[in-house]
């Protein structure tokens, strides 16, 4: 997850822009009609992000005098407890930058204002950016970027034709036997994996993206998974030969402090699965220029559907003294120049069709060509309660599979049981 690669590790740390302020539950001047509206936005604390909420911000005041905004960001590691501690009290921020996993808890408890033109809005993004943002058919919210963590791998051109192969594989079975020749290893293990998906968001989005792209489905009846079905087991048992069988890649790495993509940009793999987000961190950290962002095979002749979470967006809290003119700055956020320039300056994937569509933005960010494609096969992972510990439990038993502590379908009924116990614990 892209908040997972960037969040600071420091204290408090609060970007303001204009006069900084307190919630619009504390304060009585976040109204019309007593000079000017003061609206609180808060955000997660993030360079680029809060630089881009920055610029949106001053050119909304100068088109609107009579409007200011205090702009407070806090580091991902507290900024969700700040976020439920806030609205719990009901002294909410009037605008607040939400991860759409977190939305529906807010929108199921009539914390967040609905947009009035939601149905008109809707059919301008891509169903996947949206899905954590509706309720009932009602739209919380509005998606500031597509979190997609599928679709692209990073690639070694140079790894690959020193191997004989001439171009990015074209399916599964390439995928694997072109990873099977890329493995480099030694007497201490694997020096270069093949093909390298084993991180905390890549297992359960690649096992989930499999299930789909069998014609498959993994939610059953009152928000409840299913991964008893044949397709489940046949995706994790293609996951777990990648470790056990054919040993392209290991768990080595799992859970450390660095990235996949960071193993990558050092030329520890020679493809990896992961999101376009990583590109970034190789051009400015690692300075690296021989790669490519390729797609990643179908695992099936079928579409490359995938599962994607819906990313970072902005939400208006229904308490907010200033409704109306928070609900038109996220609007104002959301036209397509202004949301064309904040996914530039973030390097994050368009959620709105108009702007994923538009030439000029292939043309700004190449690296962006293959996630564009392939937006359109996104669907929304779904009404998960818990996000960690729905991760948390597909990672922990797929670490158990593959290294044959439990077999493929008692994991993967273990699994079930837990995550569908914490969605009944959720209601």
């Amino acid at each position: 997850m892209r908040f997972s690669k960037f969040a600071a590790i420091f204290s408090v740390i609060c970007a303001t822009v204009a006069i900084s302020g307190c919630s619009s539950g504390n304060n009585p001047d976040a109204t019309a009609g007593q000079g000017k509206v003061k609206l609180v936005f808060w955000g997660h604390q993030e360079d680029a992000f809060v630089d881009a909420y920055k610029k949106l911000i001053e050119e909304y005041q100068s088109e609107h005098p009579d409007v200011e905004i205090s702009f407070q960001a806090f580091p991902y590691e507290i900024y969700n407890q700040k976020l439920k501690a806030s609205f719990s009290a009901r002294t909410p921020p009037d605008i607040a930058e939400m991860f759409g996993t977190w939305v529906p808890e807010y929108s199921r408890n009539g914390a967040l204002a609905e947009l009035p033109n939601g149905e008109a809005l809707r059919k301008e993004y891509y169903d996947a950016p949206l899905g954590g943002y509706m309720m009932g058919g009602k739209l919380y919210g509005l998606p500031m970027e597509y979190n997609i963590e599928n679709g692209g791998m990073l690639i070694h051109p140079q790894m690959l034709k020193e191997k004989g192969i001439e171009r990015p594989p074209a399916t599964w079975n390439e995928l694997v036997e072109d990873a099977r020749k890329l493995t480099v290893r030694d007497d201490k293990g694997i020096k270069v994996k093949g093909f390298d998906f084993v991180s905390g968001d890549n297992i359960t989005f690649t096992l989930l993206s499999l299930i789909l792209q069998q014609k498959g489905r993994f939610w059953g009846e009152d928000d409840h998974v299913n991964f008893r079905t044949p397709e489940a087991v046949k995706a994790m048992t293609a996951l777990k030969a990648l470790v056990a069988d054919d040993r392209v890649t290991d768990l080595t790495a799992f859970g450390g402090q660095l990235d996949t993509s960071d193993y990558f940009f050092r030329g520890s793999s020679a493809m990896t699965y992961r999101g376009p987000w990583t590109i970034a961190a190789g051009l400015d950290n690692y300075k690296v220029q021989d790669f490519d962002y390729v797609p990643v095979p179908s695992f099936t002749s079928e579409k490359p559907v995938f599962a994607a979470e819906s990313g970072w967006g902005t939400v208006v809290a229904e308490k907010s003294k200033a409704q109306a003119e928070a609900l038109d700055f996220i609007q104002f956020m959301a036209r397509k120049d202004h949301l064309k320039a904040w996914n530039l300056g973030t390097f994050t994937v368009p959620a709105k069709k108009e702007v994923a569509e538009d030439p000029e933005f292939v043309r700004q960010n190449p690296y962006m060509k293959t996630s564009l494609a392939v937006l359109r096969y996104g669907e929304w992972i779904g009404p998960i309660a818990d996000r960690d510990y729905f991760f948390k439990q597909v990672n922990d038993h797929f670490q158990l599979i593959a290294t044959g502590q439990e077999s493929v379908e008692a994991g993967l009924q273990t699994m079930e049981r837990a995550i569908n116990d914490s969605q009944d614990n959720h209601k």
